[in-house]
Formats: C-alpha cells, structure tokens, sequence
C-alpha cells in the first residue's frame, strides 16, 4: 500500500518505517505548491500500542513548547483513517554518522576546523534548548534519545536534533511516560538500566559520547551485544582511549568530554551551558571560537532529509 500521505498533501518520498514512526516527504498542495513537510505516521507494530502513542503526543507537544532553530517546527497534527500523524518542518542535513561515514569513505578523518566546529556548535545548541523559557517558565527540554544519527549538521554549519518520540517537558502528562532507554551505547548508564527516565544530564552524556564518537571515529566499547554493551557502560564506562588520543581536540578539550561521560551521573557535568563553558576554557588561543567562518570540509557532507524514523 502507498504511503497515505494526508489530506491535502501529496507524496513526495517514503523515507522509511522504524520501530516507532513511519515517515514520509509531503508536499503541501496548492498554486503555487507549499513547502516540504515531513510526515511522522506511527509503524504498524506501535498503532495500537500506548508507547507509540505516547512517543507521537510527546514529540508534538515538545516540538510545540520548545521553538528553536535547532529543531523541527511542527506544522499541523491530525489523524485520519489511517491513525495520527505529524507535519514537521524538514531540516535539511547530514546525521553526524553519515558525515563521518563520508569522510572514511575519502579516507582520512573528517578536518580538525570541521571536527572543533561540530563539537561546539552541537553543545551550544543542546545547552540553548536546555535553558528554553517561555510564559510559563522554564520549558526543561530533555530530548532523550541523542546518537550520531539524530544529530544533524546542516549544509551552512548549524546543527539540528531529530527525532523526539523520547522527549520530556515541563508539565508532561504523567501517562505520556514509558520506559524509553536511547541508543546504547550513547545513552547514561542509569537510563539504559531503567532506573532513570530520560534527563537533562542524561542528553549532557548522550551528546559527549555522541561527539566523541564522531571525533575519533571508533567504537565506544569492546562489547558488541546489547546486553553486554550495558554490562560494559555500567561497570566500566565507556572506551575512551581513541578520545584521549584525538588530535583534533585540544588535550583540555578532551578532558571536558570525558568529564561529561562519567558513569556516575553525580560526578557528571549538570549541564550543556556548564560542558560548553568547560570546552571554550579548554580551547587553544587562536583557534575558532563561536563566530568561526565556516570551516574548511564542511560542503563535502551529503546533504540528506531528516528521516526521524
């Protein structure tokens, strides 16, 4: 069956079905046509399921409290006979996975310039949506399920996060929570093992594991199943050997990643603001900072639709 794409849209590509979401480019009719929209459908497998249901309610309602560049713009929900769906805003971009795929495609690492940008660029946006207010107050954005492929950079530089199916918020519901663990091996050992939700310390690891990551382009832990990646990240920590090693990073720089990626959420960073300022304090006198000019690589990323499947 074709994607149903929802009244007055039309299709323009299926991106794909995930756990959670099944995902399209729309366009919006009309002389002349609308823009693209990406349309979010729950898979047939969470349809009937309350955590699908709840993940669809939770990105909305995040995407609705938290307006920043950064994110989608959330441009309608509906539901027809087909179940709920979504209209988002489409943030054009390469996921942090692909960049570096493409780099080790040409074979070398991403530039250095390229690496120090994305870094900070992606710390300041988390710590930017962290300290979100509105009328109400503070928004306390969480996005729950940070990796290198729901963080995305853009083909001007800027970074974006995707997918918000695990996000929490100031006054959510108490029956919109359930059980979302993120991405082993990115998430805090304290969430993967269920004895936290998702936390704004948590998006503050998930972030420095995800950058370091891309920094080194190595794995994060010796195990490879699942259940022996927890096992790993609860009692080890994560592999940071590579990250140590990186030259991209200034050996400051590096610690201050590694500071955020402690097993024990108590002796972590509290906040992305607090991980950025330690990152800039860290920096080498004369390298870019904040209003860098675009570095040198940055055009050679693949430019790609956000999937949020």
């Amino acid at each position: 069956m074709p994607y149903p794409a929802p009244d007055g849209t039309e299709l323009i590509e299926h991106l794909g079905t995930g756990a959670t979401f099944d995902v399209a480019l729309v366009r919006l009719g009309g002389q002349p046509p609308g823009p693209t929209l990406v349309c979010k459908r729950l898979a047939p497998g969470a349809l009937h399921e309350h955590a699908g249901r709840a993940a669809m309610v939770r990105e909305a309602k995040a995407l609705a409290l938290a307006r920043h560049p950064a994110l989608p713009a959330l441009a309608r929900v509906g539901a027809d006979r087909h179940g709920p769906f979504l209209l988002e805003s489409r943030r054009e971009g390469a996921s942090l996975r692909d960049v570096l795929d493409g780099w080790r495609g040409r074979g070398r690492p991403p530039p250095a310039s390229l690496v120090v940008h994305v870094v900070r660029t992606a710390i300041e946006a988390l710590a930017e949506l962290q300290e979100l207010e509105d009328a109400g107050g503070p928004i306390r954005f969480v996005h729950g399920d940070l990796g290198p492929d729901h963080v995305l950079l853009g083909p001007l530089g800027d970074v974006g996060l995707v997918d918000l199916g695990a996000a929490r918020f100031r006054g959510m519901e108490p029956d919109l929570e359930t059980a979302d663990r993120g991405t082993l091996p990115f998430v805090a050992p304290e969430i993967a093992r269920g004895e936290s939700p998702p936390t704004q310390r948590g998006d503050v690891y998930a972030m420095a594991a995800t950058l370091a990551y891309f920094a080194t382009g190595a794995r994060l832990t010796r195990a490879r199943e699942q259940a022996a990646v927890l096992v790993e990240i609860s009692e080890a920590g994560l592999c940071l050997d590579a990250l140590a090693a990186a030259d991209a990073l200034s050996p400051g720089q590096r610690r201050a990643l590694a500071a955020a990626l402690d097993r024990d959420p108590a002796r972590r960073v509290g906040s992305a603001r607090a991980l950025l300022d330690a990152f800039d304090a860290a920096s080498p006198r004369g390298e870019p900072g904040p209003d860098a000019a675009r570095p040198a690589g940055l055009a050679s990323a693949k430019t790609v639709d956000a999937r949020g499947a």
